[in-house]
């Protein structure tokens, strides 16, 4: 079975403009994993992955893109970089800022990497 990959539509999506450059490379090693995964294929120093491996690199992919989405939006010019609040806040259900996305994503990063999974994006 080849896994083929998703077209990705990048238009009217938010942030959509910052997510065509930033998405590529997580989006390439999503679909690398994915491959190797559903076709038996040994990924990196994991080699053939069982279900729960697989979960926790997709995680970690995921987690990894907040962290480094909200470390390369800080870096644009202030007229180009989206206000935090759009992408970053975790609110309670009365809107009071109860966390950040990025600070929970290496929490999590850590808990993975303590049990051995780690992946450079």
């Amino acid at each position: 079975m080849d896994y083929i990959p998703p077209i990705r539509n990048f238009e009217n999506i938010q942030f959509g403009e910052f997510r065509k450059t930033f998405d590529i490379k997580y989006n390439n090693v999503h679909d690398e994993l994915t491959d190797c995964y559903y076709n038996k294929k040994p990924y990196k120093t994991y080699g053939i992955l069982n279900k729960k491996t697989f979960d926790k690199l997709h995680a970690l992919i995921f987690l990894q893109r907040d962290v480094d989405f909200h470390q390369e939006n800080l870096k644009q010019l202030s007229k180009d970089r989206i206000p935090e609040e759009q992408y970053n806040d975790i609110k309670d259900i009365d809107g009071n800022v109860i966390g950040k996305k990025d600070q929970e994503a290496l929490s999590k990063i850590s808990t993975l990497k303590t049990d051995g999974i780690e992946l450079e994006v």
